[in-house]
């Protein structure tokens, strides 16, 4: 991983923007504050400025486009650079600090920033196995542009695919989003966080690490993590592409071809292709945590629902844990519908796609895609309890897919499944293995619930989590660098800020296990010692003695017989059932049973 920062603002010395700072960036180069991705960053370091021009913005220096100065060495070995930082005066500077991809050159022609033209560019992140990119996705890359690869690493790869767009004209945050969301389909894992300028503007993309911005009057800086304690500082939602000047800041989901331009918000729909349906009342949010959280704080054991991890700061997490080495549900249900997408479109000929939770962009684009192609899609309607989540993909979906109406719902459709009006064939799809989140009970209300709204042209598109060895189980869930931990421990965070707890989250352990005899994981949050904590918005005051856990997630894994006996029971028939290539994630398509009987008995009953 590394740690990049791009400066646009009043002329200021290289050691202002580069060293000064508190948390800078020549001391994140060995203490960095947010990196999870190994703790170093000494495989070299690069900075790049450009000319300062007067008040008529005419160089006062010779016009040869952005210098810059790049070493293999760790930055804090070279005795040179603190001498140029105090000389060398810029309003506009990229700079990077390196820690290799395994498997890339370790030559100063690696370290960022390259160059092309007015062009600087750096990549925080890896791409596993890169060298193969060009053959599995398009790049738009020649013979000549790969033989001319400024170093053997990632980084120059995807440089050269970004600097071929900008040659043909395209927009820096379109060529910079494309470029992610191309890799991204073939590497899941692949962390992308670009950051490109010319000295006048900056666009970037946030996928698979940290990023951050500060707007303030003297200038702009887009970096990997805040380099002081300014209040100023904001963090960059996942999955977005920044684009900004000293005038400004917008922000777009990174499946946006073209980001919205300054001036527009980020999540506004640009045409009335879009509607949003509020179904939740007023108060919701607020009433069902206070009402969750007194049930589950004073039953015993102790327990909270899973849904209340996914704040802002949950869900960022939940995004790092997808790509995780150890955690695999994500990868394995993507691959399985980048293998099979097609095959669904094909089978369902649905012209809704109904998405209960808003999904991964990548795995709801792989179904629209696929139903584009077989043109029958004209609808997609997600229903999720986060009115900006629904909007910003709303958003997004419109631009990217012109002839898309896209219908959201706010719902909790554990509450209130409420489809959308049938005109056509509905594919109704339940990803990520959400549904292991839902006891035996839960299960059965929420698949006769669904029975009960399809019609006999509709389908079902389940994602489940297979049982499988333990350890691969128990690592999933207990990873090396513990942002499971993290995500766990952010249910305590959420009650402090919604009902004025006081929860000590460093009294609390993290603990995953495997329930074999229910099959399924179970995350707890163990008290470290004796304790008092006091939930002031419920008036209740909680004494832990040491041990004493609390429950916020099970995550139900299964088996095959088992799982389409309940949904048989409820009355749909399962007709594809597809794995990955492992075999412990599965994907499988229902639809109504022809046989009502059950559903009659149900009914009578």
């Amino acid at each position: 991983m590394c740690r990049h920062l791009v400066y646009l603002g009043e002329p200021a010395t290289l050691a202002e923007v580069l060293t000064e700072p508190p948390r800078s960036l020549y001391r994140q180069s060995w203490a960095p504050t947010l990196q999870r991705y190994g703790t170093v960053n000494a495989d070299g370091f690069g900075v790049g400025w450009y000319p300062i021009t007067d008040a008529d913005g005419e160089s006062t220096e010779p016009a040869l486009g952005p210098t810059r100065y790049r070493r293999s060495v760790p930055i804090w070995t070279d005795g040179n650079l603190l001498e140029l930082t105090q000389v060398v005066r810029a309003g506009a500077v990229l700079a990077a600090v390196r820690d290799a991809t395994a498997g890339t050159s370790h030559d100063e022609c690696a370290a960022a920033p390259f160059r092309d033209g007015p062009w600087l560019f750096s990549h925080n992140g890896a791409v596993a196995d890169w060298r193969r990119l060009p053959e599995e996705t398009d790049l738009g890359l020649g013979p000549a542009d790969l033989l001319g690869l400024e170093s053997l690493c990632d980084s120059a790869l995807l440089w050269a695919a970004v600097a071929v767009r900008l040659r043909r004209g395209e927009t820096p945050q379109h060529a910079l989003a494309q470029v992610v969301r191309q890799v991204s389909l073939v590497r899941p894992g692949a962390r992308l966080n670009f950051l490109l300028t010319d000295g006048r503007s900056v666009a970037a993309t946030r996928h698979g690490d940290t990023l951050w911005y500060r707007a303030a009057p003297g200038g702009l800086v887009v970096a990997s993590e805040p380099d002081d304690e300014s209040a100023l500082w904001r963090e960059v939602p996942e999955d977005s592409v920044l684009q900004g000047d000293v005038s400004g800041v917008s922000i777009s989901p990174i499946g946006t071809p073209d980001a919205a331009p300054a001036a527009q918000s980020a999540s506004a729909p640009p045409d009335d292709r879009f509607s949003l349906d509020r179904r939740l009342p007023e108060h919701y949010f607020a009433d069902t945590l206070r009402a969750d959280a007194l049930s589950g704080l004073t039953s015993v054991p102790r327990s909270l629902p899973p849904k209340w991890f996914y704040d802002a700061h949950g869900s960022t997490l939940f995004e790092e844990i997808t790509r995780l080495p150890e955690y695999y549900p994500t990868r394995a249900e993507t691959q399985i519908l980048a293998r099979r997408a097609e095959q669904i479109a094909a089978r369902t000929r649905a012209d809704t796609l109904v998405e209960l939770g808003a999904g991964s962009s990548r795995k709801t684009r792989l179904l629209l895609d696929a139903l584009t192609a077989a043109g029958t899609l004209t609808r997609y309607a997600p229903l999720d309890v986060s009115e900006s989540a629904l909007r910003e993909a709303g958003a997004a979906l419109c631009r990217d897919y012109p002839r898309l109406r896209v219908t959201a719902t706010v719902t909790d459709f554990e509450a209130e499944l409420a489809l959308p009006p049938s005109g056509g064939p509905r594919l109704i799809a339940f990803l990520g293995s959400t549904i292991g989140n839902l006891g035996p009970e839960q299960r059965d209300a929420f698949f006769s619930g669904l029975r009960a709204a399809m019609d006999e042209r509709d389908a079902f598109l389940l994602g489940a989590d297979l049982v499988k060895d333990a350890g691969v189980l128990w690592r999933a869930y207990n990873d090396s660098q513990g942002v499971t931990a993290a995500f766990n421990k952010n249910v305590l965070q959420v009650l402090n800020r919604e009902l004025d707890a006081d929860f000590d989250l460093d009294e609390f352990a993290h603990r995953a296990v495997w329930n074999a005899e229910q099959q399924r994981i179970e995350m707890w949050l163990r008290s470290r010692a004796a304790q008092s904590v006091k939930v002031r918005g419920l008036d209740l005051t909680l004494e832990f003695e040491p041990g004493e856990e609390l429950l916020t997630e099970i995550s139900t894994k299964f088996e095959r017989e088992a799982l389409t006996g309940q949904l048989a029971s409820a009355g749909l028939a399962v007709r594809e059932w597809w794995t990955d290539a492992a075999g412990g994630f599965a994907l499988l398509l229902a639809t109504p049973a022809r046989d009502t009987s059950v559903l009659r008995r149900k009914s009578a009953a």
